[in-house]
């Protein structure tokens, strides 16, 4: 059982020194004795008891990551400042003849995204102002000093009407190869969830699509596949990966009376405001501990405080990355901020060593698996890396195409009513929960997903990957460019071998050259299993393409370093946020 009686010492010690001693005045009346004399006989466990308490205090503060509480504080304090045309090409100190490379390669992009840009295409993105959706992941490409500027020179807009094989294609018929992934969902290829769609449409035709409530019998095609895929009796549905991961948090805590929840730093649970302690929630975040990757510290914390925890929240896609800030170009300043990890080794460890931590501790280990959920394999990240959950949160591509969230888990951690309390009740529901017209799709997948040729594609995608990574870094070790791919399964990143301020500046080559990539940039991107060899091929000489042309446009001056590049980010942020508004307007930062 999960469920653990609260201890009586988990409170300040104030509060501790006055329970004792009412505990101490009802034992000594009992026992005939003093009260000065049972506090004698108490006192060590009173010390104990404090010192256990201020022990896990300092553990806390060790084993936690001081990035959100930071980033938090800097998003209140740093203040809009941004480079000029002048200042944009020589921020890292570069001589003039780099400086003018630079501003031909902004004019070559220019030129070459509006030749991209058809006549529809512009027309319609200028109502695109109107989705707010738009403005945010538009404005969030980049570090934000640089973002007026290239703004007003580069103008990105892929309105999409169709895909073809792993080609979307725009609404004047350009064409691009899609490594974006579509956020995770794309795993088979597009062609596939058109399918899925179509054949799940046509097996719930006779049902209207607003009939909610009633059990369409195709649940019963699904509940067997979910079950057994990831190894847990009971499971629910939800509309989204973020809504299922609040599901899996809520009933964490309601089925095991703990309050707190441990994640790790660099974990992306979700746009929910209980899973982000750091920027992007205004709420501040109490009940979260957002702990150090693969660090044994945390591991001690999470058994010194178990009778605290409501659950472990795992995202295994941090094996291709762990501990680092989430991968969004938006955050890559110089090639510090971008590293992996010899996942095979050093994460499966990891994992396991916390499973058994777990375990022991009765905590709920759960995982995040709405990305990798069918991405590493049928069984996701649980079978990729040997470990067994206790909740397991699915999302993205289970839905075959259409939007989905569930939550599996065991029947002791899914309740949503106490027994022994009928007005103590965990209430989770939703209108479209389990809707025929998702469920129709969902049975599709499914079906496909769990046959040999499904396993086949799996295993070849997983090769091809492997030999694309190795060619592609001999690739640019031999023409000397300072760039590096890493993958995990089919899911790649890009990696830089010098520093810069402009590394960011990659993923506009990469769309140049013809690359669809997701508003994060290059830090995430994917292969479907769709891809042939020559699809692999098309990529590698993208990739080299834009490697060449930005070495070429002098994006990568030999004359940075690392040390100057990060004094002169901390001069700006402390700029940004001590000078005084009324005299930045004549200040410059050197």
């Amino acid at each position: 059982s999960f469920r653990s009686t609260p201890l009586l010492f988990d409170s300040a010690p104030e509060s501790q020194s006055n329970r004792v001693r009412a505990m101490l005045g009802g034992a000594a009346g009992m026992a005939g004795v003093s009260t000065k004399a049972a506090l004698f006989i108490f006192a060590p466990l009173l010390t104990y008891y404090i010192s256990l308490w201020f022990w896990k205090k300092y553990l806390t503060l060790r084993a936690s990551s001081p990035v959100p509480l930071v980033a938090r504080m800097m998003a209140n304090f740093v203040t809009t400042y941004k480079y000029s045309e002048d200042e944009f090409y020589g921020v890292d100190g570069a001589p003039p003849e780099v400086q003018a490379k630079r501003r031909k390669g902004i004019e070559w992009l220019e030129k070459t995204f509006d030749e991209k840009v058809g006549p529809k295409a512009k027309s319609l993105n200028e109502q695109l102002r109107g989705l707010s959706d738009i403005r945010f992941t538009d404005t969030n490409r980049v570090p934000h000093q640089f973002q007026p500027f290239i703004r007003s020179k580069l103008r990105l807009g892929f309105i999409v009407q169709a895909s073809e094989g792993p080609y979307i294609v725009d609404v004047d018929g350009i064409k691009a190869l899609d490594v974006s992934g579509s956020y995770g969902v794309n795993v088979f290829g597009y062609d596939f969830y058109k399918e899925c769609v179509v054949e799940g449409a046509a097996r719930v035709s006779s049902l209207a699509p607003n009939v909610l409530g009633p059990v369409h019998p195709i649940l019963f095609c699904i509940l067997d596949k979910i079950k057994q895929i990831s190894g847990l009796p009971e499971c629910s549905f939800h509309m989204s990966g973020t809504e299922a991961v609040m599901c899996a948090v809520r009933l964490c805590r309601f089925n095991t009376r703990r309050k707190l929840i441990v994640q790790f730093i660099g974990a992306y649970h979700g746009w929910w405001d209980g899973v982000q302690p750091g920027p992007g929630n205004e709420r501040l975040v109490h009940d979260v501990l957002t702990l150090k990757d693969l660090s044994p510290l945390s591991l001690k914390l999470i058994e010194a405080r178990k009778h605290e925890i409501a659950a472990v929240l795992i995202s295994p896609l941090q094996g291709l990355n762990p501990g680092s800030p989430p991968p969004s170009d938006l955050v890559l300043m110089d090639s510090k901020n971008r590293t992996t990890q010899d996942r095979d080794n050093t994460y499966s460890t990891w994992l396991r060593t916390l499973r058994d931590v777990c375990t022991k501790g009765k905590v709920p280990l759960v995982f995040d698996e709405v990305y990798t959920g069918f991405r590493m394999g049928v069984r996701g990240a649980q079978e990729y890396y040997g470990v067994q959950a206790d909740m397991v949160v699915y999302g993205k591509t289970l839905g075959g195409g259409m939007p989905i969230g569930v939550v599996c888990g065991s029947s002791e951690l899914m309740a949503r009513f106490d027994p022994e309390h009928p007005l103590r009740v965990s209430y989770v529901i939703g209108t479209f929960a389990a809707a025929p017209a998702v469920l129709g799709p969902v049975a599709a997948f499914l079906d496909y997903v769990t046959t040999q040729e499904a396993a086949n594609k799996y295993e070849k995608g997983n090769a091809l990957t492997d030999k694309w990574k190795l060619e592609t870094n001999q690739k640019m070790i031999d023409e000397n460019l300072p760039v590096r791919v890493d993958s995990l399964t089919t899911v790649w990143t890009v990696l830089y071998k010098v520093p810069s301020r402009y590394h960011w500046m990659f993923q506009y080559y990469m769309r140049a050259e013809g690359l669809a990539l997701s508003w994060v940039g290059t830090g995430r991107c994917l292969f479907s299993l769709d891809f042939t060899d020559a699809d692999y091929r098309v990529v590698q000489d993208k990739l080299l393409a834009a490697a060449r042309r930005m070495r070429d446009d002098g994006w990568w001056w030999d004359g940075a370093n690392a040390s100057s590049i990060s004094k002169q980010i901390t001069k700006e942020f402390l700029y940004a946020m001590f000078l005084p508004s009324f005299l930045k307007h004549s200040a410059k930062v050197k």
